[in-house]
């Protein structure tokens, strides 16, 4: 079934290749943006120090002897910079997960409907529907995570401290019991970052298709999980699978690279490469998810 949908993802992204172009022009209003959020504060600060050239080349030696001192003087900057910093975020994350809301209902429309047709204006509905659901249960997901991974990290920086403060000089078995739980915790802390990964993919396929309230989604998703364990397989697969090809195509690219020339034809299949397989990866997750679940749209819309 692994492979048999994983072929299925492709014949949807296929179907919907015009989906590669919108990511294309998101990728280029992000960097519009990166230009506008970014580029005009470092303007005014390349203006500013311009007043103030000379001293300029021994603006970071000032600012290792003395650091409080120079960021007094360019206090209002450095605000400036930073507010900079966060509203591009804020937009390019905003930005981002609009163009994944409108994707990922595109591909489910057309995972249950085999007549569906990409349209532009379908494409902006989608996305309204889904941004603001898709919103509340990435940032619910992503909180519950990072409790998670801090807990673990307090947990074992206090048992290290204990065993720390209790032991005196250390002998080769403390030595030894230090390192397992160091390596334990590292470990404890990779599966929680790559189960959190999983369980949030699967909390935005089962948002996007059931269309239901945060909760009830991760709700799904747990169980869903749970009853079906070869889903982490699949993930697992479908993963390296798309680490795979894109490693191989970044391979292909570097005789390409040592021509100056072809520098803008390398970016552009670069991007193309990597919004298709991107869309091919969502089209896989649906339809596992779907076929699954034996979701009754699917069943009647669409044939394996």
């Amino acid at each position: 079934m692994i492979i048999e949908t994983i072929k299925d993802g492709f014949r949807l992204a296929n179907r919907n290749l015009q989906l590669v172009v919108v990511r294309i022009i998101v990728t280029m209003i992000n960097f519009a943006g990166l230009i506008v959020f970014l580029g005009l504060p470092v303007l005014v600060a390349i203006a500013f120090l311009g007043f103030d050239i000379a001293q300029a080349k021994d603006l970071l030696p000032s600012f290792m002897d003395n650091p409080l001192d120079v960021i007094s003087r360019y206090l209002g900057l450095i605000f400036l910079i930073v507010a900079a910093l966060i509203l591009y975020l804020f937009f390019s994350s905003m930005l981002i997960l609009y163009s994944y809301s409108g994707m990922m209902g595109v591909l489910r429309s057309s995972a249950v409907d085999t007549q569906y047709k990409f349209n532009v204006s379908i494409f902006f509905k989608e996305a309204g529907r889904n941004f603001f659901r898709l919103f509340r249960v990435l940032s619910l997901v992503l909180l519950i995570s990072l409790t998670l991974i801090i807990a673990t990290l307090v947990i074992g920086g206090i048992g290290a401290a204990i065993m720390k403060s209790v032991s005196g000089a250390e002998t080769t078995m403390e030595v030894f019991f230090n390192s397992f739980v160091t390596i334990f915790i590292i470990i404890l802390s990779i599966v929680i970052i790559l189960t959190s990964m999983i369980f949030t993919v699967f909390t935005l396929v089962i948002s996007v298709v059931t269309m239901e309230g945060a909760l009830a989604c991760m709700s799904r998703a747990y169980n869903f999980i749970k009853d079906k364990p070869q889903s982490l397989l699949f993930c697992v697969i479908l993963f390296a699978g798309i680490i795979t090809v894109n490693a191989v195509f970044f391979t292909l690219q570097i005789p390409m690279q040592v021509m100056p020339f072809m520098m803008p034809l390398v970016y552009l299949l670069n991007a193309l490469g990597q919004s298709y397989m991107i869309i091919v990866m969502w089209s896989a997750l649906i339809m596992y998810y779907m076929k699954s679940t034996n979701y009754p749209v699917y069943n009647a819309g669409y044939e394996i």
